[in-house]
């Protein structure tokens, strides 16, 4: 029972792609998983490029040496072979297998935050952009090594970052709300007020 509900492996790390990441005061927000920032043990950046090999599709000058080497074959065939059809032909055959044998090979950009819990849950998360995915690990560090609560949301798609949050110096006496208000709203507030549009 109580194997139920606990992982199958905590080594194995997961990788995951999401489209935003929040920090919403001290919790962090991916997909529909919810981490308290301080169970956070260390965040981190892996590389994660590959590189795949391809086929290179066949070109045109293979296709017309093909239809070369098929007028040549036919054209032997009524003539008879000579030396110069022979060497002709053996070099457009050669040609044809090194570029049907051709590869491409690409190099894909992915990266990752690794993110260690202190139970040992490995998560990283995916991108394809490195100076992305640096600018999330320090905002994320100084959120986890502040007091303060934080609006952040890290659109990992469009590869930017919105900060709502709201920064208070020292004790105002008053309740706060922010977002959109709409009614009657009132306190007593000393000092200068500064109002930014």
């Amino acid at each position: 029972m109580l194997s139920n509900f606990l992982p199958d492996e905590v080594t194995d790390p997961t990788e995951i792609k999401t489209s935003f990441l929040k920090i919403r005061g001290k919790t962090l927000i991916f997909g529909n998983v919810v981490y308290q920032i301080h169970n956070i043990a260390s965040i981190g950046l892996v590389d994660l490029r590959s590189t795949a090999t391809y086929k290179k599709p066949i070109s045109q000058l293979s296709i017309a040496l093909f239809v070369i080497l098929i007028l040549l074959l036919i054209y032997a065939s009524f003539f008879g072979f000579s030396s110069q059809i022979f060497v002709l032909f053996i070099a457009i055959g050669a040609w044809l297998i090194y570029d049907y044998k051709k590869t491409i090979t690409k190099t894909i950009e992915r990266y990752g935050m690794t993110i260690y819990t202190n139970n040992g849950l490995k998560k990283i998360l995916v991108s394809r952009d490195k100076e992305f995915l640096k600018k999330v690990i320090w905002t994320l560090s100084d959120v986890m090594n502040s007091n303060e609560p934080k609006d952040i949301t890290f659109n990992f798609e469009t590869l930017d970052m919105s900060d709502k949050s709201i920064e208070i110096q020292g004790n105002i006496g008053a309740p706060v709300v922010s977002g959109h208000v709409s009614g009657h709203v009132s306190g007593h507030v000393e000092g200068d007020v500064v109002n930014w549009v």
